[in-house]
């Protein structure tokens, strides 16, 4: 998340356990890049995001002091039955483009080579076509690209299906430095804290087979 020393976010974003087919802000439809690269083949129930109740937050320090942020779009499409959770297929992108890190100091520096490069990788993607159950919720297990690099990510969720109606609720700890996030003297503790917080809940509505 940038200050004058640029934070990180390891967007993570988002590994989400209801079928995504909008963005967080408006719905919109998904960039030329992710719509044409989205591949499903599981056969579990299709979930459209509502941009009311969906979010993907994050959080770190800098010099000590937690600072927050959101990203303000996300897309891609993911198919999930609570039944049979390992038929499940997330495929989500995020436009770092759309992310507010709380000041206009880190909104004009995590674009940058050293954080983003978003000008060079515009999107991360979270992929997962490995869902189980874990204790009281589920876990899916993917990975992140982000800059170009992807990384391992795993994501506990927990999932409330009323009706039609489907609110996922996930957390996870990212480490910024294993996507090259913060090139030195950003790659410590330092200045901007190496781990970065996601919270994401997603709304979303049962969508056609």
């Amino acid at each position: 998340m940038t200050y004058n020393f640029k934070t990180c976010l390891a967007a993570g974003f988002a590994a989400l356990s209801i079928s995504i087919s909008g963005c967080a802000d408006a719905q919109s439809a998904a960039s030329d890049t992710s719509s044409s690269d989205v591949v499903l083949s599981s056969t579990a129930t299709n979930w459209d995001i509502q941009a009311e109740g969906s979010h993907i937050r994050f959080s770190a320090l800098q010099e000590g002091k937690p600072f927050s942020g959101s990203f303000a779009e996300f897309s891609g499409a993911i198919r999930f039955d609570p039944a049979t959770p390992e038929t499940g297929i997330v495929d989500i992108y995020i436009p770092l483009g759309s992310v507010d890190a709380g000041s206009k100091d880190r909104n004009s520096t995590l674009p940058s080579k050293v954080w983003f490069s978003s000008k060079a990788f515009p999107e991360a993607r979270f992929k997962s076509n490995t869902i189980s159950r874990q204790d009281a919720g589920y876990l899916a297990k993917g990975e992140l690209t982000l800059k170009g690099k992807s990384v391992r990510l795993d994501l506990p969720f927990t999932l409330q299906i009323d009706g039609d109606q489907a609110v996922m609720t996930g957390a996870a700890e990212l480490d910024r430095t294993l996507w090259n996030i913060g090139a030195a003297p950003w790659d410590t503790d330092e200045w901007v804290s190496r781990q970065v917080n996601l919270d994401i809940q997603v709304t979303a509505i049962r969508g056609r087979q």
